[in-house]
């Protein structure tokens, strides 16, 4: 069977000019070369991006755009690039893709898909693992972490029934060894959707063993029982 494609989130810096990284700059010269979709939201500022950073002129002509004009065209046709075993890597104008921009229906279809999502380098856990989630328009609230003392930790996992009522996400991340333990503690919850409740796990962000879990609570059972997580860094986002 064919190797699907991947769906990588590409976070650029604020400023339009200047002040990328040198593996930023190379991730996206490895992108270009290997055959890889360049999906960008804007293509004067990407067009302006991309020969500021010294890369090849010729990709320009390459980039799918992918905002709320193109997104009806372009979403199946992105959708088929992954099935064909090609990865996209996917811009915003600035910031990480998928916060208040329209790359997020494209990260949801993706996951919902069952393709994986992952992001470049990025020096913090929360935002990316809220991005690659698809859950969110650009609103979540983070929860931090549970308590420790039982009764109250009980009372937070009960809480996340009647807080998903709202628009927003919720995000909680918790020590690596209470991994096996939160995704229990989700199974145990009594959602106002029921086993459809949506969760997302993204464990040991930007590194070499990366790896996601996204589906609904009947699907977290099963991965739960085929690959046990054991000890990892996770973060936990909630539809």
């Amino acid at each position: 069977m064919a190797k699907n494609g991947e769906l990588i989130l590409v976070p650029t810096p604020i400023a339009e000019l200047g002040g990328h990284r040198s593996d930023l700059r190379e991730i996206l010269l490895h992108a270009w070369q290997s055959r890889a979709a360049i999906v960008v939201e804007d293509e004067k500022p990407a067009r302006r991006r991309w020969r500021s950073w010294d890369l090849p002129r010729e990709a320009i002509d390459d980039f799918i755009l992918y905002n709320e004009h193109a997104r009806s065209e372009n979403l199946p046709k992105l959708l088929n690039i992954l099935k064909e075993g090609r990865d996209i890597y996917l811009q915003s104008d600035g910031g990480m893709p998928g916060f208040c921009d329209p790359g997020r229906d494209l990260i949801y279809e993706a996951q919902s898909r069952g393709y994986k999502v992952s992001t470049t380098p990025f020096y913090n856990s929360l935002i990316p693992a809220v991005a690659m989630s698809g859950f969110t328009e650009g609103a979540f609230e983070f929860l931090s972490f549970p308590p420790r003392e039982k009764q109250e930790r009980a009372q937070f996992f009960q809480s996340l029934a009647q807080m998903t009522k709202d628009e927003k996400a919720l995000a909680f991340m918790d020590t690596p060894y209470r991994l096996e333990r939160v995704c229990q503690e989700l199974l145990e919850v009594q959602w106002k959707k029921g086993r459809s409740q949506l969760i997302y796990l993204a464990m040991d962000i930007n590194r070499d063993n990366f790896e996601s879990f996204w589906g609904n609570l009947d699907q977290l059972q099963s991965f739960l029982h085929k690959s046990p997580p054991g000890k990892r860094e996770f973060v936990c986002v909630i539809d």
